[in-house]
């Protein structure tokens, strides 16, 4: 799943892959959605930081900024 880095916050614009990865564990917040149910969820994800970078670590995302991939760091 691709993710774009926004200033602080990563978003997920593919409607079906954000809804995936909502659905499989609750990961991010839909945009304009504030008590999402599964049904619900055909809008972009937001999502924090944290929680972008723990995704990237189990290689469910790829995070991008200004059209190039952002690669796993060591801390």
């Amino acid at each position: 799943m691709k993710s774009e880095l926004i200033e602080n916050r990563l978003i997920i614009w593919n409607t079906s892959d954000s809804k995936k990865l909502f659905n499989n564990g609750y990961y991010g917040k839909p945009i304009g959605i504030s008590k999402p149910k599964h049904d619900e969820i055909d809008v972009p994800l937001i999502l924090d930081l944290i929680e972008g970078y723990y995704l990237m670590l189990k290689s469910k995302i790829k995070i991008f900024r200004n059209k190039k991939r952002l690669q796993k760091m060591k801390c």
